[in-house]
């Protein structure tokens, strides 16, 4: 007999786990399958970001994110460097947790957070639902979709027994090469390979004191070639690094390329380390024509396959996971209209077009850098004034990818079906400076309320209708009864909230974006309600 699953999941990653996870967490049973066993030698992805600690402190992780075992104290710090070894040219200071306080954007701020510590909270989470299964050695080998759902063959790879399921939603997490969307037959636009790199892992406790260095997490190398490559501390507790060579001619292999060689350029002289891993990929600037079709979908790096630089692959696929569980959600349970699900591509492919755009100009900018000259190495005064001068240029074409407040939070859904303009301009989309708007399509702003709690922990579940100086929302409330919608209202007595929504009433969608706003009831609130929920 066939068996049938609510929501296939392929891909267990950490856009695979989010997704697992907040579907559970909205009580939607969902099934994952990898094909590996879930073990990490080398993560892809080191930092949490705002945006997606947000996420966590809704599914109530965040503390676990925030008290992973990076060191409290260690500095975030970006240095530029002629090598681990040789001259210091200027720091961009980012202070470790021990020493951040939140800023007004949000109540978190981004955490160095590896995929080795990151994944396993994830998938603890994701399996703390009863209703949730998570399969590792499993195999996707086909799938064909009908009106009425999907059909999937897998393969158990540790058995090698083969079955059949039948799900009412497939979704593909399961990275750059997906074999969801190339089933699809989506392809990829964008300007595809721009670049060669390899990434060296490597432990080497007490590297940084070693070299003669202050402790940062970030140690970009610039020589007379110009920016060619960066070290990264993983774990300082146990010393893993990363040194990521930017990009080379695509001829390496793991059996050919010269470890070491890479390494002394980067130390400034040989250091024995305990070599850990080689990957040798491609870095790309590309996004999918659709983000799916019918009842299948596609999240994370199946969809938008982006420069690491700005530090926003996981985090835009995590805010992936996100919209499109709420819809599913909202589609499974029967209050979701027919074009709820249809409105993932229109509200987050255009969000994965700014993150691809904004990641690629990063890379540029670092691949541009001006080359050095022979004085990087010397002594003397004027070496040392030519070194500060290219430090400070560092710092002003740099540093912006270490400037993201904007990025991580400011992305909006624009021309979004399910989200009711309000006329209102545009704020300003800053890559390093985030601009509060309630807006419709925007996040739904993060203000400290009386009681000390963030606006942001008022949504999550359904709607939430916030309700400034007394204005009435029952009209809202009983449409959103009559449509099985679940929605709390919220009367709000806070003279900083009400500011900075601008309205006196906000409905908030459960991803925690606006939907609509205005200071009076709708003239027909089933209307409002049926667009909201992608029936309109």
């Amino acid at each position: 007999m066939t068996r049938k699953i609510s929501v296939l999941i392929v891909g267990g990653g950490p856009v695979g786990l989010a997704l697992a996870g907040e579907l559970g967490w909205r009580g939607i049973a969902c099934e994952l399958v990898e094909q590996t066993d879930g073990a990490i030698a080398s993560p892809k992805m080191n930092e949490v970001n705002i945006r997606s600690m947000e996420f966590c402190r809704r599914w109530g992780i965040a503390e676990k994110v925030f008290n992973c075992p990076f060191p409290a104290d260690w500095p975030l710090d970006v240095a530029f460097v002629t090598s681990l070894s040789g001259h210091e040219l200027s720091r961009l200071p980012r202070p470790g947790r021990s020493g951040q306080a939140p800023g007004p954007e949000s109540p978190h701020r981004m955490q160095a957070c590896s995929q080795i510590w990151f994944d396993p909270i994830l998938r603890e989470f994701a399996g703390s639902f009863a209703h949730v299964r998570l399969r590792h050695r499993c195999r996707l080998d086909a799938f064909e979709q009908s009106n009425a759902g999907v059909t999937v063959r897998l393969t158990d790879l540790a058995s090698g027994r083969q079955e059949v399921v039948e799900a009412e939603y497939l979704v593909g997490c399961d990275g750059a090469g997906s074999i969801v969307r190339r089933t699809l037959g989506i392809e990829h636009v964008g300007q595809g390979t721009i670049g060669h790199p390899i990434n060296l892992f490597f432990r080497a406790p007490d590297l940084v004191e070693r070299c003669g260095k202050r402790p940062a997490t970030f140690f970009l190398g610039i020589d007379q070639t110009g920016l060619w490559g960066s070290l990264r501390i993983i774990d300082p507790v146990n010393g893993l690094w990363r040194l990521m060579v930017d990009s080379t001619d695509g001829n390496a292999t793991v059996d050919n390329v010269d470890r070491e060689f890479y390494l002394r350029r980067a130390l400034g002289r040989h250091f024995d380390v305990e070599w850990v891993d080689v990957n040798i990929w491609r870095r790309r600037s590309a996004l999918a024509e659709r983000y799916g079709r019918g009842r299948v979908w596609l999240a994370g790096d199946a969809v938008h396959q982006l420069s690491p630089t700005g530090g926003m692959g996981m985090n835009t696929g995590l805010a992936d996971a996100v919209d499109l569980g709420w819809k599913l959600a909202a589609t499974l349970e029967g209050w979701g209209g027919a074009g709820l699900i249809d409105s993932y591509d229109s509200e987050r492919r255009p969000v994965g077009e700014r993150a691809v755009r904004m990641a690629t100009f990063f890379y540029k900018n670092s691949e541009n850098f001006p080359k050095g000259g022979a004085w990087l190495n010397e002594d003397g005064e004027e070496a040392s004034r030519l070194r500060s001068e290219v430090g400070e240029q560092l710092q002003r074409a740099i540093g912006p990818e270490f400037r993201t407040v904007g990025l991580q939070i400011g992305y909006r859904y624009e021309e979004s079906p399910i989200c009711v303009a309000d006329g209102t301009p545009s704020p300003p989309d800053d890559p390093a400076t985030y601009t509060p708007s309630a807006r419709p399509g925007s996040r739904a702003p993060h203000v400290v309320l009386r009681d000390g709690r963030s606006t942001l922990d008022l949504y999550g579940r359904g709607f939430a209708l916030l309700r400034f100086s007394g204005a009435s929302g029952e009209a809202i409330a009983q449409a959103a009864q009559a449509r099985g919608v679940p929605l709390t209202a919220v009367a709000l007595d806070e003279t900083e909230a009400a500011a900075l929504y601008g309205r006196k009433l906000v409905l908030v969608r459960p991803d925690g974006h606006v939907a609509w706003r205005a200071d009076m009831p709708p003239a027909n609130a089933l209307s409002l309600i049926d667009r909201v929920r992608g029936a309109g």
